[in-house]
């Protein structure tokens, strides 16, 4: 579920900001938990469902990565927006 409602909203192009990373640690618990479970109960699903969990992480930790540095050199990572609202509203 959470993931479906991730895409509809990756769909409606939701901005990029620091929350995104937020989305590699869950994936990475899942990843770890079933890699571990393939070991434990010699089952080789659980390892090729945690080898492709893997390789999502890792997409996305590059693809938040990526973001965060073109973010950070471009200046606009930072930039909260209710402040900066507070800013022009006080310049008014």
């Amino acid at each position: 579920m959470a993931m479906l409602i991730t895409v509809r909203y990756m769909r409606a192009s939701m901005p990029f900001n620091l929350g995104w990373w937020g989305f590699t640690f869950p994936l990475g618990v899942y990843t770890v938990a079933t890699l571990k479970l393939g070991a434990l109960l010699h089952l080789s699903f659980f390892n090729i469902v945690g080898t492709c969990l893997g390789a999502m992480l890792a997409l996305l930790w590059i693809i938040v990565a990526g973001r965060t540095v073109a973010g950070a050199y471009r200046g606009d990572l930072f930039v909260s927006p209710c402040i900066a609202s507070l800013k022009a509203t006080a310049a008014d």
